[in-house]
């Protein structure tokens, strides 16, 4: 078995079947389909059944629900092919993306490939999202000097991408790690997974091929805001720092730049939303959590005008004048786009 695909299923029974269908359209064969229904109380269950009776290729497993690290997890333990491929289970993957990941193994003999997301919102791509790095292979003091300075943030706010769903991994390199993501990270669950797999591996293949098609949805939980996001990715921070960091020499810095990035778009996202009663949660918020300090010592160069004025605010706890400033924005680009 080569191939180990993970779909992790919680309240999606409108996108699961086209999400099955198109693993099981896929132009490479040698695979298994993990479907790990994660206490889901709807009609997920009773589909996943249906297509496990109709292709020996998939296994489903039943939890009760314990969350996307949890349901991983499970998955990654009933995984037996060489490379696992994580999958969102409101999402696509091209019919040729593990013909393609074959390939570039078999050609390189890599740990990681990771693609780039298309973003589809009703069947238009709405933007797509790459590593930022030329296509190819990076191995040894590539890896240092290409991808290492751009796990977590560049001065320039580059990074790649911290996604784990559209990579294939080698299961012997993503276990350990898998199986060491605390269950009760809620938010940021990829990354905590993503950074470790990065450090740990060997060589690592990047591919502009927009093989991972992710769905945008009007519906989805992760566009509610919510204030407490911000010290959700304070746990985020204390799990990564878990992680042995020695090969990462400016892992300090980059850690304040990804605390304070982040801080940026929740106050960002509040805005898009206009959450105008949040303003003094998130503030008070991020005064009480760690990032406060990390934003003071976050530092970028080429970074955009609304970005830098943005960042200027909250380094002066500005973040009422911040928020205006982006909700501001937000209007004049949606005037501008209107005309």
């Amino acid at each position: 078995m080569f191939f180990s695909v993970i779909v992790p299923v919680y309240k999606v029974e409108k996108y699961l079947p086209n999400c099955i269908e198109s693993v099981l359209n896929q132009t490479f064969s040698d695979f298994e389909l993990i479907l790990v229904d994660d206490g889901s109380p709807d009609r997920c269950p009773e589909i996943c059944e249906n297509y496990k009776e109709k292709d020996e290729r998939i296994k489903v497993v039943h939890k009760s629900n314990g969350g996307l690290a949890s349901a991983r997890r499970a998955g990654i333990r009933e995984a037996v092919g060489e490379y696992v491929f994580n999958l969102d289970s409101d999402d696509l993957i091209e019919n040729d993306t593990l013909e393609c990941a074959h390939k570039i193994i078999k050609d390189t003999s890599c740990e990681i490939v990771s693609f780039s997301y298309r973003w589809v919102k009703n069947g238009h791509t709405v933007s797509v999202t790459t590593d930022g790095l030329d296509e190819g292979l990076y191995a040894g003091k590539d890896i240092e000097n290409y991808i290492y300075p751009r796990l977590l943030m560049d001065k320039n706010m580059n990074h790649i991408s911290y996604y784990l769903s559209g990579k294939a991994v080698k299961r012997e390199l993503l276990t350990p790690h898998q199986l060491g993501v605390s269950e009760k990270i809620s938010l940021g669950e990829d990354l905590c997974c993503v950074v470790p797999c990065y450090l740990s591996a060997k060589s690592v293949y990047i591919s502009k091929k927009e093989a991972y098609l992710y769905t945008v949805r009007d519906d989805s939980l992760s566009k509610e805001f919510n204030a407490k996001q911000i010290f959700l990715i304070e746990d985020v921070i204390n799990e990564i720092r878990k992680t042995d960091m020695k090969n990462l020499i400016d892992f300090d810095e980059q850690l304040c730049r990804y605390s304070c990035f982040m801080c940026f778009a929740i106050l960002a996202s509040a805005a898009e939303g206009n959450h105008f009663k949040s303003i003094r949660t998130i503030k008070e918020n991020i005064e009480k959590s760690i990032h406060s300090k990390r934003i003071s010592c976050a530092e970028f160069e080429n970074i955009s005008l609304k970005s830098r004025i943005t960042i200027f605010l909250m380094k002066k706890k500005c973040y009422k004048v911040a928020f205006y400033f982006l909700n501001l924005c937000k209007n004049i680009k949606r005037v501008l786009k209107k005309g």
